[in-house]
Order: C-alpha cells, then sequence, then structure tokens
C-alpha cells in the first residue's frame, strides 16, 4: 500500500511544479529582456511549457480517477497516457524552436554580453530542475503515473536548458560566442532522446502494451500459491493509467464447476489483495482432467 506520506506527496506533486515553473519563467523572461540573453528566453519559454504540464497533472489527478460509467466503461485511466504524449509533443515544439535559434545564432555574426546575470540565472534553474526532477520522478514510481514520469523528465529537459544557458552565457563573458549556439544543439540531441522515449511509453499505455515483464512473473508465484490451482496458464497484462489489468488462465483441481469458480475468485482476491495497484483481474479456470463431474 502507498503510505500516508507518499499520499500527502501525490495530492501536492502538481502545485509544486505550477508555482515553481512560474517563479522560474517569470525569473528567466525578467533576466532575458534586461540582459538580451536569447538562451535565457528560451529557457523562460521552456518554464512556461511546464506550467502547462504541470498542469496537465492535475487534470490527470481529477480525471484519471473518475469511475466508469455507461459512456467510458473502462474508466479514464488512459488519460495518463494522453497527457504524457502531449507533454511530449510540446516539449518537441519546444527543441524545434532551440534548434532553430541555434542555427540561426551560429550562422549570424556573434554578439557580446557583459551581463553575470544569466549565469546566475542558469545555475539556480539548474538546482531547482534537478531537484523537482528526483522529487517528481520519486512521486511518479511510487503513483506509478506516466503523466507525473513525463513531466519529471519534462524538468530533466529543464536541467538540459539551464545548462545550456550557463555554457552559452559564460562563453558570451569570455569571448566564445559561438559555444552558445554549438552547446544548444548538442542540448538538443539529449532533449530529444528523452522526449522520444517519453513518447513510446505512452503509445505502449494506449495500445494496451503487456506489462508482463514486470507483473507477469510475480502474477504467476502468488497463484501457485492459491490452494486449488494445479498450473497457471497464460498471463495477459496491461497497464490502464496508473493501474494495472490482468487476464490469466489457471487449470484447477475440482470436482464441480462451484468448486472451480470458488478457486478462480479466490485466485482473483490474492491478486487484488497482494499487488496494490491492481484493479481488475479476470480469471478463466478448466479442470485439471478432461470434464468436470456435473453437480445433481
Amino acid at each position: 500500500m502507498v503510505d500516508k506520506d507518499c499520499m500527502k506527496c501525490i495530492s501536492k506533486v502538481g502545485w509544486l511544479g505550477l508555482w515553481t515553473s512560474v517563479f522560474l519563467a517569470l525569473l528567466q523572461g525578467t533576466v532575458g529582456f534586461a540582459s538580451g540573453s536569447k538562451a535565457c528566453l528560451a529557457i523562460a519559454l521552456q518554464s512556461m511549457c511546464d506550467i502547462i504540464t504541470a498542469g496537465s497533472i492535475l487534470i490527470c489527478q481529477q480525471v484519471s480517477n473518475k469511475p466508469a460509467n455507461d459512456e467510458f466503461h473502462y474508466g479514464y485511466g488512459k488519460v495518463e497516457f494522453v497527457a504524457a504524449a502531449f507533454t511530449a509533443l510540446l516539449f518537441g515544439t519546444v527543441t524545434i524552436y532551440l534548434t532553430e535559434t541555434a542555427v540561426k545564432q551560429l550562422m549570424g555574426a556573434p554578439g557580446t554580453m557583459t551581463d553575470f546575470s544569466p549565469i546566475l540565472v542558469g545555475v539556480l534553474s539548474l538546482i531547482a530542475n534537478e531537484v523537482l526532477f528526483a522529487y517528481m520522478r520519486c512521486v511518479a514510481l511510487k503513483a506509478k503515473s506516466q503523466t507525473i514520469m513525463a513531466n519529471a523528465w519534462a524538468n530533466r529537459v529543464g536541467s538540459y536548458a539551464s545548462g545550456v544557458l550557463i555554457l552559452s552565457s559564460l562563453g558570451a563573458w569570455f569571448g566564445l560566442q559561438r559555444l552558445d549556439s554549438i552547446a544548444t544543439l548538442v542540448m538538443v540531441v539529449l532533449i530529444a532522446k528523452t522526449l522520444l522515449s517519453t513518447l513510446i511509453e505512452a503509445g505502449k499505455g494506449l495500445l494496451d502494451h503487456s506489462a508482463n515483464a514486470e507483473y507477469g512473473e510475480k502474477v504467476g508465484l502468488l497463484l501457485d500459491d492459491v490452494p486449488g490451482v494445479m498450473s497457471v496458464g497464460r498471463i495477459k497484462t496491461k497497464r490502464v493509467g496508473t493501474k494495472v489489468w490482468a487476464e490469466v488462465e489457471i487449470s484447477v483441481a475440482a470436482e464441480t464447476i462451484r468448486e472451480g469458480q470458488q478457486i478462480a475468485d479466490k485466485a482473483q482476491s490474492a491478486l487484488l489483495a497482494a499487488i496494490d495497484e491492481m484493479d481488475q483481474v479476470v480469471v478463466h479456470f478448466r479442470p485439471s482432467r478432461e470434464r468436470y463431474v456435473q453437480a445433481n
């Protein structure tokens, strides 16, 4: 079970990300306009995207927990994957903008900068994004949330961008203006790699990718310990938002259909009780001999 401290973190992670991003965007934008640093303005844009993605966490927490109804028979869990994909695509747009800016600067005439403030902003942004990344990643692992994990990696993207700002500002300070563009292009490659990974994971969730790599062995071991279960057949699992659904086949030692169903019910209860994130379990059973002896 998720402990009380973790539940507190899960409930406040969206607001923490939102207000941190608002503070950084205002700071970066103000310093960027005042100093004329294009790199500083670029990460201010990235922080504005963080505001949007932090808002997606708050929306997902409200929507994904809504119960199933007549219109959505399987609930709203997959909104997690949609939000994660949206986050990746949004930051992909920012990555394209950063690439275009870097290429233009590389092709243009070098400028000069004597203001030290963008360097300080870069250091502060780097620290803030790394702390938020570690915090969000921890919460995402506990909550099994693709949306929070995507936003955690979005903050790691913010760390990369902050590193670009520090390098470019130092380069401009020491007369190496071209370093700004080169460092930006290097970081864009790293950002694109992170975003591609997030997009792939979101796509897997939307396409009901198997979760057997994480849960298959555990499910099999739990079923083996259920009295009356002779063997475990096919195990199918998938993620639905922060929850996991499973469909399993078992062979049972039963004389009647009623006894077989009772064993299947025990198997279902065992999985739901042992795996916190397990939400739906369907158990198919068959006799361990050729046919049932029908009850009178």
